[in-house]
């Protein structure tokens, strides 16, 4: 393998993540040249940089997984009408997309230096969208109020928040600045208080949160203020959960082919079948297959339909990572190139 780059040799030549290469190399877009059957190292040829390169700009362009491998083996005619259709599809969303990206984080003051006080800071708009990633998953009503909000904590270097009705739970982690890795920040925002405070965090530019332990958590932005009481309840230990629940095999897929076979399905319930090329989606009378790279053997799953659809309209990118290792163990989606927001959903035993 002495001609052969190694993965971060490789990364920093065509600018890629060695995430983002693991990812491409799961779902079969840019395979390394060679694996080290002992270490599992990967090993790509320097002939690969101009594919990688390839790769990274066709997925900065949002096109999905699917498009991007048949572009990869496309003749130069077939290139052209796929960029361009492509290159409509995006038109037609602009309508409807928000700022792309947040303004730079203002100055802000910092916090008086009370001891065992914890600050940190993240951009208001990243705290909004990821306020509305994890709401579909509490629970609603007050049969129990520990799960009708959303679980806010900060430590080693990222804000997490986290929500659940006990039958899903979605997890979304935004990464803190540096410096910030010392933060320890926890709070409950009760569902009105969540929903108020995304709807007050439009045009703000950062949010300041900060606390002592046990004590009340402050988020402050632009004039706003908002305190959220020491929570007394018991939040469940959503990371037992996360690490309890084994790793499984993975397909990638199409968020919104997948989302629309789902809400197609006429009864609540529906049959997910995993198979080589394919998630085939089955209820009473219906079959939708979504083209998927399916990396284990079939597996069948009976799961809430609208759960499922919920969790992939929040997702982020245009594709998703379904990882399935049993049909009684939690589904698990997350993002397919950030890989921070994360949603398990109960399966449903089959009918007799």
């Amino acid at each position: 393998m002495d001609h052969l780059l190694t993965i971060g040799a490789f990364a920093q030549r065509c600018g890629l993540s060695r995430s983002a290469l693991r990812f491409y190399d799961e779902c079969g877009l840019l395979v390394p040249a060679a694996v080290d059957d002992s270490t599992g190292y990967r090993y790509y040829a320097v002939a690969q940089v101009r594919d990688a390169v390839l790769v990274k700009r066709l997925r900065a362009a949002e096109m999905p997984v699917g498009d991007v491998r048949r572009f990869l083996v496309a003749e130069g005619a077939e290139r052209k009408e796929m960029l361009a259709e492509h290159a409509n599809r995006l038109e037609k969303r602009a309508g409807v997309l928000r700022r792309a990206v947040d303004e730079l984080v203002d100055e802000v003051e910092m916090p008086p230096r009370d001891e065992g006080l914890s600050w940190c800071t993240v951009t208001a708009g990243a705290l909004a969208a990821a306020i509305g990633q994890v709401l579909f998953a509490a629970a609603r009503g007050g049969e129990r109020p520990e799960l009708s909000g959303i679980w806010v904590e900060a430590a080693e270097g990222s804000l997490r928040l986290v929500a659940t009705d006990s039958y899903r739970i979605a997890v979304r982690d935004l990464v803190l600045d540096d410096g910030q890795e010392s933060a320890h920040l926890a709070g409950f925002l009760p569902l009105w208080k969540a929903e108020e405070l995304r709807s007050s965090l439009a045009g703000a530019n950062a949010v300041k949160l900060s606390g002592q332990p046990g004590g009340p958590l402050y988020l402050a932005a632009d004039g706003l203020a908002v305190a959220v009481e020491a929570y007394n309840g018991s939040f469940p230990d959503y990371r037992a959960v996360l690490v309890g629940n084994p790793r499984g095999n993975k397909a990638v897929a199409g968020v919104r082919a997948l989302a629309g076979a789902l809400r197609a399905v006429p009864d609540e319930m529906a049959t997910v079948g995993f198979t080589a090329g394919a998630l085939v989606v089955r209820s009473p009378g219906t079959q939708t297959p979504v083209e998927a790279s399916w990396d284990g053997p079939p597996l069948s799953m009976t799961l809430n339909a609208g759960f499922v659809a919920e969790a992939l309209e929040v997702m982020v990118g245009p594709d998703v990572v379904v990882e399935a290792s049993d049909a009684l163990r939690p589904l698990t989606l997350r993002s397919a190139d950030t890989g921070t927001l994360t949603v398990l959903t109960m399966p449903v035993r089959p009918r007799q």
